[in-house]
């Protein structure tokens, strides 16, 4: 092999060894063309994303921090039951629609005051066949203050006899209406109103004994 061929092939060989380079390093890379720093293929946004819409907040209600029963049976003790006679707690005829029977009051207003305060427990003592001439009718109801400041006004404009007792407002009315007993008690302690309605019956201490196991542990 004379010297000129020589030159000539090791310069092939290097031109082969430059473009091995080259290519090397594009693979390495992760591609030609893609500038430095930029993930090649993923897409950039360009815009924030709208925040999200936050529900509604509800509107306050009356505070249950304190006593909750759920259930009627809670609020009596076996005397009370036992002196309410042939008389039942809630008979089936007192959820029928049209059935009449008696509210927590007889005043309008209150009645009102009853509805607008949401969540309550309705009690009645009533004869298990349908209405009579007796009963007795108790809504325990949960009000935030501005309610019971309400509540307290109409009772006293509706021409009760309020006083305190037992931790709370108590308020007491009784009349004869066509020839028949009717009275109601209210007793108003922290956000629980006892609004209670009877005719021609309920037995001495009902509304003491209500307090006495709703606020058995204070």
């Amino acid at each position: 092999m004379t010297r000129r061929r020589m030159w000539v092939l090791l310069g092939a060989v290097g031109s082969l060894l430059v473009i091995a380079l080259i290519v090397l390093l594009i693979v390495w890379r992760g591609g030609a063309g893609a500038p430095e720093g930029e993930a090649v293929g993923r897409p950039q946004p360009h815009s924030s994303p709208a925040p999200l819409a936050l529900a509604s907040v509800p509107a306050p209600t009356a505070t249950t921090d304190g006593p909750h029963p759920s259930t009627c049976d809670e609020l009596y003790s076996p005397a009370i039951v036992a002196a309410f006679g042939d008389l039942v707690l809630n008979p089936a005829w007192v959820a029928e629609e049209n059935s009449d029977v008696n509210r927590g009051s007889g005043d309008p207003e209150l009645i009102a005051l009853i509805d607008a305060a949401g969540e309550r427990l309705t009690c009645v003592w009533a004869n298990a066949n349908g209405g009579s001439g007796l009963g007795l009718t108790t809504e325990l109801v949960w009000v935030t203050p501005e309610q019971s400041a309400q509540i307290q006004s109409r009772l006293t404009a509706a021409g009760m006899n309020c006083y305190e007792e037992l931790g709370g407002m108590r308020c007491l009315i009784e009349t004869t209406e066509d020839g028949e007993l009717v009275g109601e008690s209210h007793f108003l302690r922290d956000d629980i109103w006892l609004a209670t309605r009877y005719v021609n019956t309920g037995p001495d201490g009902y509304t003491h004994d209500i307090i006495a196991n709703v606020w058995a542990d204070e």
